[in-house]
């Protein structure tokens, strides 16, 4: 297949998911290898907007300018901070979480390979998101306290929002600092911020006026203007002060990220060896019974030998990695192959993106891939993207495939 046949195929899938079944409103999709990379996008970063109580189409298109919130993979870039600390032997994996920062007195049995590694579950007395201010809630995080791991779905926020306080009592520094010194620094990264300049605002995607129908309830969400984190934990946290979360918050232009992807592949932000055990799987397992728990690495997921549950796509191999962001954000990267696929979507903006309990879905007109509209009370109907995830190996995964292989910067399987 030439680069150009495999070019319109994967334009083709992003319009089925733009365009097409409409459940995203904006998607861009990147990939590449440590020197070369390639972008293409569709849709767009607004739809609409609330004027006198009531959305009006305001439609304003994605460009290369575009700044994404980049929802939990923000927690990619706390890995490669706390990974540069271990190699310049500032921590230690056996060091337990209360010794590298006192203030979690309740995590004195929870060492640092444990957090990484989501072999403790971490809990708080109550949630965090649910507190009155940022001192508060910040409180109840320094109350976190580890439990023995249970069930199948151990990924949690929390690991990454604990190691955010410990890179900064190593280092000294602000997380925000470090990140700025450490990390965009060496990787050339100069749109990527905690805190987005009053002057690219308008340049941020829109994740405002997410639909959700809970127990039968249709709420619309309208607290996330451009420029805020969607995610509510690291909304509550931020202060003029303290700007970013360990996992979520950041936001970038999608060539950011890309030079991100790159820098960590070509083994300037950590050692290539040390890349190397990112996706190794520390907790996952498949029996014959039909038990299942999640194949997790270091703050990510690993490669899963059941495919409807990986977050890293088929033709990766064993030391590949992968995260998802809440509101349409993946990265996968292959170290052993050198690529990375990089997809930054729009699920949330005037879309139905939950449906509890699941079951209702159908009642609501979805179909089993959660394509469809739902009549909403004031008379509009509004696109679904729920269960868009089920169609991210079909339409993004294997046409990126596709198109790494038609450029020559991955080998074919079946060659």
């Amino acid at each position: 297949m030439s680069p150009e046949r495999a070019e319109a195929a994967l334009a083709a899938s992003m319009a089925r998911l733009v365009e097409g079944t409409g459940q995203l409103s904006g998607l861009t999709v990147c990939y590449g290898t440590p020197t070369d990379c390639a972008q293409r996008y569709t849709g767009l970063r607004q739809e609409v907007r609330l004027n006198n109580g009531q959305l009006e189409s305001a439609p304003l298109p994605l460009n290369d300018r575009t700044i994404h919130d980049l929802a939990s993979l923000t927690k990619l870039y706390t890995l490669v901070s706390v990974l540069q600390l271990l190699e310049a032997g500032a921590l230690r994996l056996e060091d337990s979480i209360h010794k590298l920062d006192p203030r979690f007195d309740s995590l004195r049995g929870c060492t640092l390979a444990d957090c990484l590694s989501y072999r403790q579950s971490l809990q708080t007395p109550q949630r965090v998101d649910a507190q009155a201010d940022a001192a508060a809630a910040q409180a109840m995080v320094f109350r976190t306290y580890a439990r023995p791991v249970a069930g199948e779905r151990l990924y949690s926020d929390m690991n990454a929002l604990v190691l955010k306080y410990v890179v900064e009592a190593v280092s000294g520094l602000s997380f925000a600092g470090y990140l700025a010194q450490a990390v965009f620094r060496h990787a050339g990264l100069k749109e990527t911020w905690a805190r987005v300049p009053p002057e690219r605002l308008p340049d941020c995607m829109n994740y405002n006026h997410e639909h959700q129908v809970v127990m039968g309830r249709h709420q619309l969400l309208s607290d996330m203007p451009p420029g805020q984190p969607h995610d509510p934990k690291a909304r509550l946290l931020r202060t003029g002060d303290d700007p970013l979360s360990g996992h979520a918050g950041l936001f970038a232009t999608a060539k950011d990220v890309c030079r991100f992807a790159q820098a960590l592949l070509a083994g300037r932000l950590v050692r290539p060896a040390t890349l190397l055990k990112v996706g190794i799987n520390r907790t996952g397992y498949l029996l014959q019974d039909g038990s299942y728990r999640q194949f997790l690495g270091w703050l990510c997921f690993a490669k899963s030998p059941v495919q409807r549950f990986s977050e890293v796509p088929e033709w990766m191999g064993l030391r590949a990695f992968g995260l998802s962001g809440y509101t349409g954000n993946h990265l996968a990267m292959d170290p052993e192959t050198g690529v990375f696929d990089l997809m930054l979507g729009n699920r949330c903006h005037n879309r139905l993106s939950l449906v509890s309990p699941e079951g209702e879905a159908a009642a609501l007109g979805l179909d089993e891939l959660g394509v469809g509209s739902v009549p909403w009370p004031d008379g509009r109907r509004v696109r679904s993207s729920f269960r868009y995830i089920r169609r991210k190996d079909q339409l993004v995964h294997n046409p990126v495939r596709d198109c790494l292989i038609a450029r020559g910067w991955l080998a074919s399987p079946w060659l």
